[in-house]
C-alpha cells in the first residue's frame, strides 16, 4: 500500500493510556521485588531503593556522600576494577539520592546479568569508602559548589527553599562549602550499616524478565547475610516559612537577576494535585504557556521562564522561575503578577485549555514509553503509597477539568500576596 504524502495524518484523541503494570514477588529474605516484563531489547535495569535519603541523615552530606562513594571501592574490588568490570560487560552503574530515597541502579545486558549482579552485590553490601576517594570527592564537590554559589540562579534557589521550609527542615536546608570538610569515613560506614540492608530495601526490575532473572537477583540479594534493623525511625520536621514576602540577594555586578516566586503547596497525594498540574501548565508548564508568551516572546525580558509544582513525600511547593535582564527585573515581576491575576479573575478560553490538555496527555504517553519509563512510573506512585489508579485518574481529570474549576483553584492557591519573592542579582 502506497502512502499518500499529501494527506496529513489523522488526529486521534487520547481516551485511555494503556501500560504494563509491575508484578510483585519477594526474595527469600522478604525483600519485595516489583518487576516489569517489557521491551524488545535484551537489556535489564535493576534498582535497589532504600529509605536512606537526606531525611534520614544526622549530619549534612552524609546521605549523598555515602551513596556516591559506594561504587568507589569494596572489600573485593577497588574503584578502577569496578569501572573496568562494568565497561567489559557493557554495563552501567548509577547511584542517586533525593530527600527520602537512595537508589543504586544497574543497567546491563541480560546475558551478563550474573556477572554484573556480582559486582553490584559487592557495592551494595561491602563498600569500604576509601579515604583517597573521599578526599577527591570532597575536593571536587566543594569546588563545584563554590563555583555554583557565584551564580544568581543558585543563590535564588537556595534562599527560596530556606524561606519556604526553614533552614532546619530537610527540604529547606542548604549546603555550605565548609560542610564538606566535616564528612568522614566513619559517618559513611555507620550510615551504610544502619540503612543499606535487606530490611530497608525494595527492588524494582525492568526489561525482558523471566524466572532466570528473578533467581539471579534472589541469589545475590535474597540471603540473610545483610539483614538489618526493622522499622527505621522516620523523623518529623516542622515547616517554618518566613514571614518576609520579598528577599533580595544583592549582586552588584550582575547582568541578570534570578527570580523565584512561589509558596508551599502539597504532595501528589492531595486531591487538588492533578487539577493544579493543569493550571500550572497553562501558566508556565510548557513552551506555549502564558508566562513564556508574555515575558519571553512579547516583552523579551528573558530567554526562558516557567512554573513548576514540586511534590515531595511530606509537602511540596509551587514556584515561578526565571532569569531576566537586571534592568527589567521589576517589570518582569509585574507581568508575572498580572498573569496570576488573570487566572484568578478570568476563565481560561476553551481552545487554550484544549491545547494544554492535548499537550499533557501526549506527555503522559511518553512517560510510559519503554520498560525503564514504566519502572519510573511505578516508582513515582509507589513512593507515595499510591496505586496505578493515580495515572488513570490523572488522565480522566485532565480530560474533565473545566475553566471554572481552574479559576477556583487559582483563587485558592495562586494569590501572589501570599507568595514569597526571591530576587538574586540587581533589583
Amino acid at each position: 500500500m502506497q502512502i499518500n504524502r499529501k494527506k496529513t495524518p489523522g488526529f486521534e484523541e487520547i481516551k485511555k493510556i494503556k501500560y504494563i503494570k509491575a508484578k510483585k514477588t519477594s526474595l527469600k529474605n522478604g525483600i519485595p521485588v516489583h518487576y516489569i516484563n517489557a521491551g524488545t531489547q535484551d537489556v535489564i535495569r535493576v534498582d535497589l531503593l532504600f529509605n536512606a535519603g537526606v531525611w534520614f541523615q544526622e549530619k549534612p552530606l552524609v546521605s549523598s556522600t555515602t551513596n556516591a562513594l559506594m561504587g568507589e571501592g569494596t572489600k573485593k574490588y577497588n574503584s578502577q576494577q569496578i569501572s573496568e568490570k562494568f565497561d567489559f560487560y557493557g554495563a552501567h552503574f548509577n547511584a542517586s539520592v533525593d530527600y527520602h530515597a537512595a537508589t543504586v541502579s544497574l543497567y546491563t545486558l541480560s546475558k551478563y546479568l550474573n556477572e554484573t549482579l556480582e559486582v553490584l552485590e559487592q557495592i551494595v553490601k561491602h563498600p569500604v569508602f576509601p579515604i583517597k576517594e573521599l578526599e577527591n570527592y570532597i575536593r571536587n564537590k566543594k569546588q563545584d559548589l563554590t563555583i555554583e554559589l557565584t551564580k544568581v540562579k543558585t543563590q535564588a534557589r537556595r534562599e527560596f527553599l530556606k524561606a519556604i521550609f526553614g533552614e532546619n527542615h530537610p527540604y529547606g536546608h542548604v549546603i555550605e562549602p565548609e560542610d564538606y570538610e566535616k564528612v568522614n569515613t566513619k559517618q559513611l560506614s555507620d550510615f551504610h550499616k544502619c540503612l543499606y540492608n535487606a530490611s530497608n530495601c525494595k527492588i524494582v526490575v525492568a526489561g525482558k524478565i523471566d524466572d532466570k532473572v528473578l533467581k539471579l537477583i534472589n541469589r545475590y540479594f535474597g540471603g540473610k547475610d545483610w539483614q538489618g534493623k526493622e522499622n527505621i525511625e522516620i523523623k518529623k520536621f516542622a515547616v517554618k516559612t518566613t514571614k518576609e514576602k520579598r528577599i533580595v540577594v544583592e549582586k552588584k555586578d550582575a547582568v541578570q537577576s534570578a527570580i523565584r516566586i512561589g509558596c508551599e503547596l502539597f504532595s501528589k497525594t492531595h486531591p487538588d494535585f492533578i487539577k493544579m498540574q493543569v493550571l500550572n501548565t497553562v501558566l508556565g508548564g510548557y513552551f506555549g504557556s502564558r508566562l513564556m508568551t508574555n515575558i519571553r516572546e512579547d516583552k523579551g525580558y528573558t530567554y526562558g521562564i516557567g512554573s513548576v509544582i514540586f511534590s515531595f513525600k511530606e509537602s511540596g511547593y509551587f514556584v515561578i522561575v526565571s532569569e531576566v535582564g537586571a534592568k527589567v527585573c521589576k517589570d518582569a515581576i509585574k507581568e508575572v503578577k498580572k498573569e496570576l491575576k488573570c487566572l484568578r479573575e478570568e476563565l481560561i478560553p476553551k481552545e487554550e485549555l484544549k491545547r494544554v490538555k492535548s499537550y499533557m496527555l501526549g506527555e503522559m504517553l511518553r512517560n510510559f514509553d519503554g520498560p525503564f519509563a514504566l519502572a519510573d512510573a511505578f516508582i513515582g506512585v509507589d513512593a507515595y503509597g499510591l496505586k496505578y489508579k493515580f495515572y488513570d485518574e490523572f488522565v480522566q481529570t485532565i480530560k474533565d477539568v473545566t475553566p471554572a474549576e481552574l479559576k477556583k483553584l487559582a483563587v485558592k492557591y495562586l494569590d501572589d500576596k501570599k507568595m514569597i519573592e526571591v530576587i538574586a542579582g540587581k533589583y
